[in-house]
């Protein structure tokens, strides 16, 4: 159900939800500390008490007023001596029994005209009001012997003094501080939540100005792009990425576009042949030299099987190079098979030359490398002047095959676009010399399939096509 809301309602409720847990947290152990440490001011304030009654009952003093808090003095045998403060009765009625007093020590001695004040005895609890609460005691041992001036007094010995420590302030403190936190926790969690819900609208604005600009590009309209925040943050990298991805499509599409404007282009002069030849044939039927018209049709079928080849080929999801197990090729056994393949054909008018002294291996599929230098070749026979040179070696842990011919040659400026299907410069325009011009295109696509490149490297004369592949290891 939560993942149907919107990402700045989902962070929102996520940041006030956390906020709500920590800064209830928060309260929570501040209440608690805020409690104990006035239950610890108050013991401490009431021992202090305890200690100042001992000292004054020890020495005589008679306590009134209302600033003393409400006391019980049991002697040694837990015998009530005095009680006092205001209200003691009143206070004091929930009193248990209390506990025992304290020994003396061993070493106590009666002192004759003087006071001794012993350090404060241990504390007890006993029930107040409903409450526990605790009872601060103090005991003290003193004497009045005779002296010179005053009747002799008898010994009174230890006294505990128990003065009750309540809760109260402590409680008070509480009725104080939990309004503020009651109110104050969810509040601020409230505006946690919704400064997220701010920060991420506005944050998510970009995201939502490219939806927006992505939802209008449309086939046709692949020119557009969508608009980079000037945040430099991820979402600015997103929109950069997100043009990059367009232009790629963009030039996709006008590739695709214009290789089927091509493709029928070439698809269509052949098919308009065979037409031709077939219409005036059976206009004409009676001088018609069907043998000759029956050899142009099978030379312009010959030639749409040829394009429709390559055209798979070109289009072909999974290629030969990786459809076919791989192995180790000889590439210098592939360019002396095709040499002797194509001499016969060459005659004597061009000069087929093979420098390939030893064996050169690479890891490929033999039949399209076979189709690539086939490829190469056809461009070489179709622009060479006399001579046509192949050649392979190995350079460390790459293979290089060259083809060479002393035709006119590559302009520099067309080494790039030589490569694209259907492309043929300018000296080999007709299309019975200049083929379909797929041949390179085709080239290039299995050299990129085997891991390798295919490009025109500079030559003192004429063309020089180098392919370099991976060795094998």
């Amino acid at each position: 159900m939560l993942s149907r809301l919107s990402t700045r309602l989902r962070t929102a409720l996520a940041a006030g939800l956390a906020a709500l847990l920590l800064l209830g947290g928060g309260a929570w152990w501040l209440r608690g500390h805020m409690y104990d440490a006035q239950l610890q001011a108050t013991d401490a304030e009431t021992r202090y008490q305890a200690r100042e009654i001992a000292r004054g009952f020890t020495r005589g003093q008679q306590f009134a007023g209302s600033d003393l808090p409400p006391y019980i003095i049991l002697d040694k045998d837990g015998q009530l001596v005095s009680l006092g403060g205001p209200l003691a009765t009143q206070h004091l009625t929930g009193l248990l029994s209390p506990p025992a007093p304290p020994r003396a020590p061993e070493d106590w001695q009666p002192a004759s005209g003087r006071i001794t004040i012993g350090p404060a005895g241990p504390t007890a609890a006993y029930h107040y009001s409903e409450r526990t609460c605790t009872a601060m005691d103090s005991w003290s041992m003193y004497d009045r012997a005779a002296d010179t001036t005053g009747p002799t007094k008898p010994l009174l010995g230890p006294i505990t003094v128990y003065v009750p420590a309540t809760p109260f302030a402590a409680e008070a403190s509480l009725r104080t501080v939990d309004p503020v936190l009651l109110a104050g926790v969810p509040a601020a969690a409230l505006l946690v939540a919704l400064v997220a819900w701010a920060t991420t609208s506005r944050a998510l604005r970009p995201v939502e100005a490219i939806r927006a600009e992505l939802a209008e590009i449309g086939e046709h309209r692949l020119d557009r792009r969508v608009p980079v925040p000037r945040s430099g943050d991820e979402i600015s990298r997103m929109a950069r990425t997100t043009n990059a991805t367009l232009d790629r499509l963009e030039r996709s599409a006008i590739q695709q576009q214009r290789f089927v404007a091509d493709a029928s282009h070439e698809l269509r002069s052949p098919i308009a042949a065979l037409r031709t030849n077939l219409e005036v044939s059976l206009a004409h039927p009676e001088r018609t030299d069907w043998p000759a018209a029956t050899q142009a049709a099978l030379t312009s079928v010959e030639r749409l099987q040829q394009l429709t080849e390559d055209l798979l080929l070109l289009t072909r999801n999974t290629h030969p190079a990786t459809a076919d197990q791989l192995t180790a090729v000889d590439l210098s056994d592939v360019l002396r098979e095709l040499a002797d393949q194509y001499r016969p054909v060459l005659g004597a008018r061009l000069t087929l030359r093979v420098d390939a002294p030893e064996a050169v291996l690479v890891h490929g599929s033999r039949m399209p490398l076979h189709r690539l230098v086939r490829n190469l070749l056809d461009n070489a026979q179709r622009h060479a002047e006399e001579e046509i040179v192949l050649a392979t070696r190995q350079a460390g842990h790459r293979c290089l095959l060259e083809v060479r011919d002393d035709g006119p040659g590559v302009p520099p400026a067309e080494h790039e676009r030589i490569f694209e299907p259907f492309t043929r410069l300018d000296e080999a325009r007709s299309r019975d010399a200049g083929g379909s011009g797929l041949g390179l295109a085709i080239a290039a696509d299995i050299a990129t399939r085997h891991g390798g490149t295919l490009r025109v490297a500079h030559a003192p004369r004429g063309a020089r096509f180098v392919l370099e592949l991976p060795a094998a290891v």
